[in-house]
């Protein structure tokens, strides 16, 4: 009897020793798989770990039906937000030899702005609007946003479905806000950047084209009117001009100042007798160029040589170097500028962070 049951034993024991580690080594190799996955695709959507993980297995473990699931999420995710402030962020700017590109990608919090896939998205957008053979209004250099907005970035994306994703990686609202281009035929173009935290991305920034009537430049002289420009750059973050010239202010920003300065000399006249209206328009010619003086560019004092306008400096130095130049165009960025910051302390941006996060 025991001899006819030891084959049979024999076999049951047999399969029990083969088949445990069959399904061993089945569930480590799978283990394996999912945090090979996880990770991947954490990588590539720049999601929370834990949408990762969830997207992996409402997709069955498919890591393209997860990505394509986390950006429509994201992308619903970041529709929600669109209505929350975001004025912060950064600029970030893209050159070539006859053009330069800036843009503004705004974000709730500065703490979204130390990104790295943030940062590669402005980076992205700016050589976006560099590349891209979109029309600038004249006068401003300002590209259209929506323009910028449907071009396709590096990625393959849109420059708006790029913004969303990321937005729907950082959980904040993200928005591309502006971009502006400028160009010289001498291919004097220059850029400063100013509180960077890493190259070519700041928090103000701007670019100014040179122009000159030779014919051709030595590297020498190319050299050095890029470091005038690059200086008159710094002037122009630091002084914030509004235009380049008196000729390019637009004509209802000179009658809104006209009419500030009519109403100023309407205000003076003495023993309460107004002033007649020659005296008026008198007053304002004279007054009109200290507006010229702080908004437009090329007659500001030149913040390194107060005793020259920009304008002056910039001929003076193309002078030294046996050459006539001039600024031909410029753009100037401030992160948030013109949008009203709502003042949060430490413990409300934490707590809202958390809930958005739930």
């Amino acid at each position: 009897m025991l001899q006819r049951l030891l084959p049979l034993l024999s076999l049951q024991m047999g399969s029990v020793v083969w088949s445990i580690p069959s399904c061993t080594s089945r569930t480590y190799a799978a283990a394996g798989a999912s945090m090979s996955l996880v990770k991947d695709l954490r990588e590539k959507s720049g999601a929370p770990i834990s949408d990762v993980k969830s997207a992996l297995v409402e997709a069955n473990w498919d890591p393209e039906s997860a990505y394509q699931n986390l950006r429509k999420k994201g992308l619903a995710a970041a529709s929600k937000k669109a209505s929350r402030l975001a004025a912060e962020g950064l600029v970030g700017i893209a050159t070539a030899q006859h053009k330069a590109a800036m843009v503004e990608v705004n974000s709730e919090t500065d703490f979204v702005a130390k990104n790295e896939r943030f940062r590669a998205l402005v980076k992205s957008i700016a050589h976006t609007a560099l590349d891209a053979d979109l029309p600038t209004a004249s006068g401003t250099n300002e590209i259209n946003i929506d323009d910028l907005a449907s071009q396709c970035t590096p990625s393959g994306l849109s420059a708006s479905d790029a913004v969303a994703e990321v937005a729907g990686s950082v959980r904040e609202n993200i928005k591309l806000r502006r971009g502006f281009r400028v160009e010289s035929e001498a291919g004097l173009i220059a850029s400063y950047v100013h509180t960077s935290p890493a190259p070519s991305l700041g928090r103000m920034a701007a670019l100014v084209a040179l122009e000159t009537s030779s014919s051709s430049l030595t590297s020498e002289q190319q050299s050095e009117a890029k470091e005038i420009g690059q200086k008159v750059a710094m002037h122009a973050v630091a002084m914030k001009p509004r235009y380049l010239s008196p000729e390019t202010v637009p004509a209802e920003a000179l009658e809104a100042e006209k009419q500030v300065l009519r109403d100023q000399a309407k205000s003076e006249g003495s023993k309460g007798k107004p002033k007649p209206a020659n005296i008026i328009e008198k007053i304002i010619s004279g007054r009109i160029n200290k507006f010229y003086e702080d908004s437009c560019l090329v007659k500001q004092k030149f913040v390194m040589a107060d005793d020259q306008s920009v304008q002056e400096y910039v001929k003076i130095a193309g002078l030294q170097m046996g050459i006539d130049l001039q600024v031909g165009s410029f753009a100037r960025m401030q992160v948030g500028e013109g949008l009203e910051k709502a003042e949060k302390d430490f413990a409300a941006e934490v707590a809202d962070t958390i809930r958005s996060a739930a």
